[in-house]
């Protein structure tokens, strides 16, 4: 399933209280305007303090204000310039050193913000504000270490806080530590039970951890407290589908592609449990929604060729493949399955090519090496198959393919003593493997050995009932005996 991760990264801000100790004006106008913050008139109260630093354009409190103000209008950018002079004037108070941190983040400033905070830690280094949003910055950045340890620091502060504890755990989820992060996550819900990115969270880790059973209700109750949000959509399809209710799996993604069709990880995902449920041709569709939303998403692109592979549809499989290895040049799964759509369209010389490449960037892959050797003999290279297969044969003596392969090359060579005794030891090898039943048949034929010939047929369609080869074989030879 695709699913991101999701993490509350909230913003730590100083609410500011009055101040006083000014000229009278000044202090009347602002508590003014502070009154009027406080009575839920935000915009009276940033016009009166705009026209109070027109005329006290130094005052350290009235421009604090009005920062702090323009950031509860959602206006960072226009919050900077107020605390940054503020600060100027007022180099050591915490509350507006904290604040422009806060401006700055929220204006995507992250190098300002960094230094900002860590200038406010060096005054006071158990401000817990401070060490959060440090580490916020950090994770954003990508320094997960750094942000680990500021969070870290943060809970030594404040060992109860909700959003530290799991922003803690999206970081450590970030360095693959699944464990300790769901740890972190169920022990945020517990202080916040209907915090839905909590719940989110929760259900996701213990998704990973493998307990699909444990994360059903949290990702429940997140998706109850925030409706059709993707990624809990996506792993509540997961885990229902891991404790065996594909159908309620595939009942929520149907539903909620409906209403946020746009969204090509949720049709994704409904492909992969249509396929799953045998819905093959209902999988190629959701898989074609998913890339007409995003027509680069590797994994919608894997999984509609194979679905049409499947179908039988190996034209279309083909062009996917081509489209995937477009992308991804260096793919080996795409090469590989390219290789088989080719062979299905009877182009083995194209699929001989493409194997060759990949046994020359991973010539260790024996699964490629031994349909490379067969392709080889199909199309009558038999000097090249017979390489390979002696290259199978030097890494594992008992590989029952490629000692049927030279056994096949011996039967053409008229070599009928060496081919039965490649056959037979094909069959030693892995006595399930109907082939090679049928051909050391054959080759006993050819040595006059017709009632044992007859035997071994029949082995084989009991290994594999529809075997066309050794059904054929079995009529003839019982017809001439």
């Amino acid at each position: 399933m695709k699913h991101a991760r999701a993490a509350a990264f909230l913003v730590a801000l100083i609410v500011l209280s009055p101040v006083f100790g000014q000229e009278v004006g000044t202090q009347e106008r602002l508590n003014e305007a502070i009154q009027l913050y406080h009575a839920e008139k935000l915009d009276e109260a940033v016009q009166k303090l705009e026209d109070l630093a027109q005329e006290v354009p130094e005052n350290a409190d009235v421009l604090q204000w009005l920062g702090y103000l323009y950031l509860k209008q959602n206006r960072p950018n226009q919050a900077i310039a107020p605390l940054e002079k503020a600060a100027r004037l007022a180099p050591e108070n915490l509350e507006l050193i904290n604040n422009l941190g806060g401006a700055y983040l929220a204006a995507g400033q992250l190098d300002n913000a960094l230094r900002t905070y860590q200038k406010a830690v060096r005054i006071r280094p158990d401000f817990f504000d401070a060490w959060y949003n440090i580490g916020n910055i950090h994770q954003q950045q990508g320094r997960t270490d750094d942000a680990v340890r500021a969070y870290e620091k943060a809970l030594t502060l404040r060992p109860e806080d909700p959003f530290a504890l799991n922003n803690l755990g999206a970081a450590l989820t970030a360095k693959g530590r699944h464990s300790e992060a769901a740890d972190l996550f169920l022990k945020a819900v517990g202080l916040r039970p209907n915090r839905s990115s909590f719940n989110q969270n929760a259900g996701l880790a213990l998704l990973r951890l493998g307990r699909a059973a444990e994360a059903v209700p949290y990702l429940e109750k997140a998706n109850g407290l925030e409706p059709n949000e993707s990624d809990t959509v996506a792993g509540l399809a997961q885990a229902y589908s891991a404790v065996g209710r594909m159908q309620d799996a595939l009942s929520m993604l149907e539903r909620v592609v409906q209403v946020t069709s746009n969204d090509p990880a949720l049709w994704y995902n409904l492909g992969v449990l249509q396929a799953q449920a045998g819905r093959t041709a209902d999988a190629v569709a959701s898989y074609e929604k998913a890339l007409a939303i995003n027509p680069t998403d590797l994994d919608s692109l894997t999984n509609l060729g194979l679905a049409q592979f499947d179908l039988g549809r190996y034209a279309d499989a083909e062009m996917t493949f081509l489209k995937l290895l477009g992308l991804t040049p260096a793919g080996i799964e795409a090469k590989l399955n390219l290789a088989a759509a080719k062979v299905k369209l009877d182009k083995v010389p194209e699929a001989i090519e493409l194997w060759k490449q990949v046994l020359h960037a991973h010539p260790i892959r024996h699964d490629v090496r031994i349909s490379l050797a067969n392709a080889l003999y199909q199309t009558g290279d038999f000097e090249g198959a017979g390489y390979h297969y002696r290259q199978l044969l030097l890494g594992n003596p008992k590989h029952a393919a490629a000692l049927n392969g030279t056994g096949l090359l011996h039967y053409r060579a008229n070599e009928m003593k060496e081919a039965e005794k490649q056959f037979r030891a094909a069959i030693a090898a892995d006595p399930r493997y109907a082939e090679a039943y049928n051909n050391l048949a054959v080759t006993l034929e050819r040595l006059n050995k017709k009632a044992e010939a007859i035997e071994l047929l029949k082995k084989a369609l009991e290994i594999d009932p529809g075997y066309a080869d050794a059904k054929r074989n079995l009529q003839r030879i019982q017809s001439a005996s």
